[in-house]
């Protein structure tokens, strides 16, 4: 009889290498998932600029002064002097958003993962009221974006009358885009 109770004892307990097991141990922090939002925006943004840039030649302005070259560096400036990242050159930055074209701005949604990243990340926030807050404020610039993104995709070209604008007006650091017809 103690035999069988030891085999249902064993059948009865979770294997510890099971694949969900491993996911709960290995998982991200809420720290790292909250920087991940960031990120996200950041690239969204800059996809959309290389797109509108690309494909309406928006944003293009040959001024006598600065070289595309020259304002990328400058990017880095605002940062309180950071140095430029290992692994990030104009010429990567260049190659990057070359080929941005409203087409890979829908398969690529990065506002839609910055919106599922602060949802996810916000329970684990709820005592740090400064933290909710700009997850609040991220959540709301990644819903605004990605309304705006679909709406771009869509008419995009096609809709001379489309005029394209940057509000800070539901983050400081992060644009909201708004999209209007002139």
């Amino acid at each position: 009889m103690a035999g069988s109770y030891d085999t249902a004892k064993r059948k009865g307990k979770k294997k510890k290498d099971s694949p969900k097991d491993l996911a709960r141990e290995s998982r991200i922090p809420s720290a790292v998932m909250f920087l991940q939002c960031y990120i996200c925006l950041a690239e969204g943004l800059t996809m959309m600029l290389a797109a509108l840039r690309n494909e309406i030649s928006l944003f293009q302005s040959p001024g006598p002064f600065n070289t595309e070259q020259e304002k990328f560096a400058q990017h880095f400036e605002l940062f309180q002097r950071a140095c430029i990242p290992d692994n990030v050159s104009y010429l990567s930055y260049k190659e990057s958003t070359t080929h941005a074209r409203f087409s890979t701005l829908a398969m690529y949604n990065y506002f839609k993962d910055a919106q599922r990243i602060a949802k996810e990340v916000k329970s684990s926030f709820s005592n740090d009221p400064e933290r909710l807050m700009e997850l609040r404020k991220l959540e709301q610039v990644a819903e605004h974006n990605s309304v705006a993104q679909n709406l771009i995709c869509r008419l995009g070209a096609l809709d001379p009358s489309l005029k394209v604008t940057f509000e800070l007006s539901h983050h400081p650091f992060f644009a909201t885009v708004v999209v209007k017809r002139s």
